[in-house]
Parts: structure tokens; C-alpha cells; sequence
């Protein structure tokens, strides 16, 4: 099968003709080695969904990383009704992920036990999780955007955030490191859900380090675009050139006044 060029959802390198990331999720890679908890926020189409794809892949060729990709894209209003329901919906994310990586221990041990109802049973049960794996366990958790202004996500985060905490003391195990992937930054989701006569806005994303790593494309990464469609198709097109214009048309065109970042 001939690859495509892809404008909607995911690219995927074995079916669409892409950019070369490697540069940047090398980037991503190293804040994940230092234990970093971080948030990707970008516009729509920005490469987001395509990059943590890109991160997933790197980090199963190391025996050292053991990724959890999940999307909160199919969770609706039901699943954030109560705290029960929302850690059955995170299950089955898990199953999905588990299941699909072939290790049937992981799957058995999600099914060992019934679903905790509550987030400090969730709490014991991901150090639980850690300490079987006996690796350094990523999440990464796309479209965090349709929970945002839910109370129960923003608990789910508070856990997180004081497992990390807790993370050097002995006996305590959690992820290695969480990305959260959305349009809006995290870190100002209190404040969403607030009422005015509440004015807190401590955050429990707070640990989160900055994430400066510039998604966008330069004029050399796209030339790698062209590159891969000129030798598959057989034909000789200027690449400089090309790839100049795709990068003015598709950064100084689409935000212009100055560069993304």
C-alpha cells in the first residue's frame, strides 16, 4: 500500500508520509529519564496525538519503559458521575492497553482484584501496579480537555500529584513520569470550576515542569516529508524549495506576527 499525505487524526509513519520527529521526541525522551511530570498543550492539528504515538513506540524499544497510552476522548459524562465509575472507565482503559501489548500477566492482574471505588484505593493499587511491572511506567493521558472542569478528574490529578510527592520514600512506588496531552494548560484548571466567591487557585498539577519543546515544524524537518514522497513516487521535485513554501504557508500564513511556540 502506497503512503498518503494525512490532514485528520493520527499520522502514522507505516501508512502517511511525515515529518521527521525524532528530534523532538529525543527532546520529550530525556525530560521523561529525568522522572518529569508535564503537560503538552498545543491547538487542534498541531501534531499533538501523533507526537505521544511517536513517544509510545520510542519507549517500547527500551526494556527500561513500559508506556500507557490512553485517550479520555471516549469517556463521556457518565464516566465522571462518581468516583467508582470514573476508576472503572481508567480500568478499561488499562485492559485495553495491556491487552493489546501482548503481556497477559498485567491483564490477569488488573482482573485479580475488584475495581477500588475510591481514589485511595486507586492510590495502593498503581504502586501495586509499579512494583509487578518492575519497570518505569509512563502514562501518557491524550484529550485530558473533556474532563477538565470535572471535580472528579481534577482528584484523580491531586493523587498523582501526592504520589509524586511521596515517590523517594521507601516502599512508595508511581509513574516514573505522566504527560498530559490537551489544548488548554492544566495547570489553571482550578480555577474552571471555582465559584467566584472561591477564589483558590492552587493547582493540582503544580509539580508539572514547563514544557518548552517547539512542536512546530522547521523548513529542514519538512524537507524529510518530501524527501520520503519524491523516492516512493519516483519523481524529482525541488525539496528546498517546496519545503520552504510549506513551512511559510503553514507557520507565517496560518499565526502570523511571529513563530508558534
Amino acid at each position: 500500500m502506497k503512503k498518503q499525505f494525512n490532514i485528520t487524526g493520527v499520522c502514522i509513519p507505516e501508512k502517511h508520509y511525515m515529518v521527521d520527529i525524532s528530534g523532538k521526541t529525543a527532546k520529550i525522551f530525556d525530560m521523561i529519564e529525568q522522572g518529569d511530570y508535564f503537560v503538552i498543550n498545543r491547538p487542534r492539528q498541531y501534531g499533538k496525538t501523533t507526537t505521544i504515538d511517536m513517544l509510545d513506540r520510542l519507549l517500547k524499544t527500551s526494556a527500561e519503559y513500559f508506556p500507557i497510552e490512553i485517550s479520555f476522548e471516549g469517556i463521556g459524562e457518565e464516566g465522571f458521575k462518581s468516583a467508582d465509575v470514573f476508576i472503572e472507565e481508567f480500568f478499561i482503559l488499562l485492559k485495553q492497553v495491556f491487552a493489546t501489548s501482548g503481556n497477559e500477566a498485567l491483564v490477569k492482574f488488573l482482573e485479580s482484584g475488584p475495581v477500588p471505588n475510591r481514589f485511595s484505593k486507586l492510590d495502593f493499587w498503581i504502586g501495586e501496579l509499579v512494583r509487578k511491572t518492575g519497570k518505569k511506567i509512563v502514562l501518557m493521558i491524550d484529550e485530558v480537555d473533556k474532563s477538565s472542569n470535572n471535580q472528579l478528574f481534577l482528584d484523580f490529578l491531586g493523587m498523582l500529584r501526592n504520589k509524586y510527592l511521596k515517590r523517594d520514600k521507601p516502599g512508595e512506588f508511581t509513574f516514573h513520569s505522566v504527560i498530559l496531552v490537551g489544548v488548554h494548560d492544566i495547570k489553571s484548571l482550578k480555577t474552571k470550576i471555582r465559584r467566584e466567591s472561591e477564589p483558590k487557585f492552587n493547582s493540582p498539577w503544580n509539580i508539572a515542569v514547563d514544557f518548552e519543546v517547539d512542536l512546530s515544524f522547521s523548513a529542514l524537518e519538512i524537507r524529510s516529508m518530501l524527501e520520503d514522497y519524491a523516492g516512493e513516487q519516483q519523481v524529482t521535485i525541488d525539496i528546498p524549495f517546496f519545503a520552504e513554501k510549506l513551512f511559510y504557508y503553514n507557520l507565517r500564513v496560518s499565526f502570523p506576527g511571529k513563530p508558534v511556540v
